[in-house]
């Protein structure tokens, strides 16, 4: 199978753009959660505890699991980062 480059560009392109404009409060929601986006970053079409269990999720909800992308979701006690900006 061959990459239709141009249309993936641009539907990473939409994804990127979509998931940006993600109200902050409704991802509150899945903190502590790995989550999968829709393949155009509108909506979370599953979320678990691990990422292990997303693709039956997804498979269930009528998802193709290749085409969508995880993310974790950190919780509110996550280190990201040391007070100097170095990573922990």
């Amino acid at each position: 199978m061959s990459l239709d480059m141009p249309a993936y560009l641009e539907t990473r392109r939409q994804f990127l753009a979509n998931r940006a404009a993600f109200p902050v409060a409704e991802l509150a929601k899945y903190a502590g959660q790995w989550v999968a986006w829709s393949p155009d970053g509108t909506r979370i079409a599953a979320s678990a505890p691990s990422p292990e269990l997303l693709d039956g999720l997804l498979e269930a909800n009528g998802e193709d699991p290749a085409s969508c992308v995880v993310e974790g979701i950190p919780d509110a006690d996550a280190l990201l980062g040391e007070a100097d900006g170095s990573a922990a």
